[in-house]
């Protein structure tokens, strides 16, 4: 009787700890983010006007972190900077509004203005979380015209950050680039299906 009360009870302790980590196995594992790891370093954050984005200024902010916030909408990035609360925020957060479909060369001069903000360090962490989010429709609704504006800032423009952001990092020895992608799922009438994670 003994054995049965204890495996219902450490049932229900794997339980809750799987439902505090929103029913993903891989956070249930994962310690909360030491303030010596973040403090200090300098963390670009890019879709940064809201959602997942704002959050995630939210907690490097309280972390200590030095922010560089980019989006399309500068007077959404002016929001979320005054809603910042750390020992480098609201005050020194910069922003840098960004639109990661607007080619290389104007990718390039945001990376250089990014990487001056802060002359003694750097970008630390870029963290990709800008995308393109189309309407949902049914896959025979889209145009090309949507497929093009998908790709070029939710593939085309990451990659490119990133290529021109690596060269910097690996001249400091140091560096680390974070994707976030919400969870994609196109499914066809044909059968077909593919989900990106």
């Amino acid at each position: 009787m003994l054995i049965v009360f204890i495996c219902i009870f450490l049932f229900f302790i794997f339980l809750y700890k799987f439902l505090i980590a929103y029913g993903d196995f891989t956070l249930m594992s994962k310690k909360q983010p030491k303030r010596q790891e973040i403090e200090d370093k300098v963390v670009w954050i890019t879709g940064a006007s809201r959602g997942i984005g704002e959050i995630l200024a939210k907690q490097f902010a309280s972390l200590g972190a030095k922010l560089i916030i980019s989006a399309r909408n500068e007077a959404e990035l002016n929001r979320v900077r005054t809603q910042l609360k750390g020992k480098h925020a609201p005050d020194d957060v910069k922003i840098l509004p960004l639109d990661l479909s607007s080619g290389e060369d104007s990718l390039r001069i945001a990376v250089e203005k990014a990487e001056s903000f802060f002359p003694d360090s750097g970008v630390d962490y870029m963290v990709h979380n800008a995308a393109f989010e189309r309407p949902k429709t049914s896959i025979l609704d889209v145009t090309e015209e949507g497929l093009k504006a998908t790709f070029d800032v939710n593939v085309l423009g990451t990659i490119t950050l990133t290529k021109l952001l690596a060269p910097f990092m690996l001249k400091r020895g140091h560096g680390h680039f974070v994707v976030v992608h919400k969870n994609s799922l196109i499914i066809s009438d044909f059968g077909l299906e593919s989900a990106w994670q």
